[in-house]
């Protein structure tokens, strides 16, 4: 069964990772994954483009979130290449649903760091991911429990060792 998220650690303490040479700030008890973006109905990930890091919030109500300044400069899209679905009303605006494939990158067993061979695993994003004005929402690209339900997998949060699995369904 192929795993989204391997023993992925999340620290009880805030923490900082380094992505593409930038210090990024991550908060206590928040779990990371490893995305890069395509545009709908393309079918294989973008070589030329590095993963970038995402939390995985199961309090988040839409499969995917992001600003457009995220959009752009991490996954190397452009907003007006990409197909509108729908709309939703949030914090008093308007926020376009753009149609893309999410290919999540599988952490090093343990580790928080993407596993550099490891082949990314796409997920729908069946209505769309949202697409804020850049602004201070969101912090960080956001993967919500849409996402993870729309897609069959499982989640398995283990509080004792403080890490998340992620996988495709069937048992456990």
């Amino acid at each position: 069964m192929p795993l989204f998220l391997n023993r992925m650690p999340f620290p009880a303490t805030a923490s900082e990772i380094v992505v593409r040479g930038e210090r990024v700030r991550l908060h206590a008890d928040q779990i990371i994954i490893w995305v890069s973006l395509t545009l709908r109905g393309i079918t294989n990930p973008n070589p030329s483009t590095s993963p970038f890091l995402a939390i995985l919030d199961t309090g988040h109500n839409h499969s995917f979130s992001l600003s457009e300044r995220h959009l752009t400069d991490r996954a190397g899209l452009r907003l007006d290449r990409m197909e509108t679905r729908a709309a939703i009303r949030e914090r008093n605006q308007r926020i376009a649903l753009r149609l893309a494939t999410i290919w999540v990158h599988p952490n090093a067993n343990g580790k928080r760091e993407p596993l550099a061979e490891g082949l990314p695993l796409p997920l729908k994003a069946k209505v769309g991911i949202a697409v804020y004005p850049s602004g201070d929402f969101p912090r960080l690209p956001i993967l919500g429990l849409r996402a993870i339900a729309e897609n069959d997998l499982m989640l398995k949060v283990d509080g004792a060792r403080r890490e998340a699995t992620l996988r495709t369904g069937g048992r456990w």
